[in-house]
């Protein structure tokens, strides 16, 4: 029984919303909870009319009650116009609670729902409908005003004893304050609401930006944006990596198979940069490149990539294995001198360039199926600390003749 009632009640909220998105939505739906309100203020009012004199009272009943049923078609304009609704509901709401002050007069305190409907209009309108919520709180103020200063006797019809008076007002006044604190109430919560949305779409963007460039060079973009970063750094390691047999792979395989073979794998590789402290340049097709010793210099940036690429090859052995099929990497390695930045401004990527670039690019072609092939530079940093295979002098093309090893694990 409970959950028919919520949904029935969610149902009459968001009745007329389904045309509309944003802001137009959130203003029927104000609108809408706004009928169900008054709906709820009209009906114990009749109920008290009804109770001290219903032959006496008759003409306030059935106006209170007319104006009950006349809110409920509030919904059925949202359809024609976002703001027909609202239109209608503070119309109507102007109209009978001046006519119902009058009757009473300003002793009974009910003109003071003229304010409470005042407050209403900017909660409905919304800000950018400046003229319609100026106006709204303008005829509110006047009709409370004029209220207030001319309605001092009851009209002649109206008979009742100065005790229903202020059992009147003492009910007037305080609805109308809770009306008001409903609607400031309802204000802090949408600002509240927006500033957690502000936030979250900010910890969305940081993530963003953290995930596409390395944190120092975010923190730099932002501190200066529109600024160009370049970088030069003396010495850094590059690792390239290379799947082997990918092309007849991508052949044969369906793209949605292909897609999350290559997620899986990057993935585990991005969780080895992110435990070596290494910085994940790019990836190209089914190649890996990773950089040490950069953004930020690293005094063991060699050993940290050498450290990542026995890790990289154990685990896609062990991918491999779970997978039910052979698959290896190619490796290169080179340290040197490189130059780094931040390219382009609609998807800005951090880059690298250089002859050591190339040169491990070239290691990883010219490498051998599941070895991690490194140049002599990288060899001398490394040789106190991790075993090598030599392989002698092989010739790169674009490089000439080069004398190359292939790391084969910690000394």
């Amino acid at each position: 029984m409970g959950d028919v009632l919520k949904s029935r009640l969610l149902g009459w909220i968001s009745f007329g919303t389904e045309k509309f998105e944003g802001p137009a939505k959130r203003r029927i739906v104000m609108t809408n909870i706004l009928v169900m309100l008054i709906t709820a203020l009209a009906v114990p009012h009749a109920i008290l009319f009804a109770l001290y004199d219903a032959q006496a009272l008759w003409i306030p009943i059935c106006l209170t009650l007319f104006c009950a049923v006349a809110f409920q078609l509030t919904p059925l304009l949202h359809a024609s116009n976002p703001y027909a609704g609202g239109l209608y509901n503070l119309s109507l709401w102007l109209i009978f609670a001046t006519t119902i002050a009058w009757m009473f007069s300003a002793r009974s305190g009910v003109h003071f729902y003229l304010l409470a409907g005042a407050t209403t209009a900017i909660a409905i309108f919304g800000i950018r409908q400046n003229p319609l919520s100026i106006l709204s709180i303008f005829l509110g103020l006047a009709c409370f005003i004029i209220a207030d200063r001319n309605f001092e006797q009851p009209a002649p019809f109206i008979v009742v004893s100065d005790g229903f008076m202020d059992v009147f007002y003492y009910l007037s006044i305080p609805t109308a304050m809770l009306f008001i604190f409903c609607m400031v109430f309802y204000g802090f919560k949408q600002a509240s609401l927006a500033e957690e949305a502000l936030q979250k779409e900010y910890e969305y963007s940081e993530a963003l930006l953290s995930n596409m460039l390395p944190g120092p060079i975010a923190a730099q973009l932002k501190r200066n944006p529109g600024r160009t970063i370049a970088d030069s750094h003396e010495e850094a390691t590059i690792l390239f990596a290379d799947i082997v047999g990918f092309t007849p792979r991508a052949s044969h395989q369906s793209p949605d198979m292909l897609v999350k073979f290559l997620n899986q794998l990057f993935t585990r590789f991005d969780d080895l940069a992110n435990r070596h402290g290494l910085e994940k340049i790019k990836t190209l097709g089914d190649a890996f490149m990773v950089a040490g010793g950069m953004p930020e210099a690293q005094p063991d940036h060699a050993e940290r990539v050498a450290r990542m690429a026995l890790d990289m090859v154990a685990e896609t052995n062990k991918f491999a294995e779970e997978m039910g099929e052979n698959i290896e990497l190619r490796i290169g390695i080179h340290t040197g001198p490189v130059v780094a930045g931040v390219i382009g401004t609609k998807k800005p990527f951090y880059d690298v360039w250089g002859d050591t670039v190339n040169t491990a690019a070239r290691l990883e072609t010219f490498g051998t199926n599941g070895k991690i092939q490194v140049t002599a530079e990288t060899k001398a940093i490394l040789e106190s600390q991790f075993d090598f295979e030599e392989r002698g002098k092989v010739s790169i093309k674009g490089k000439g003749d080069l004398d190359l090893w292939y790391l084969e694990g910690m000394r």
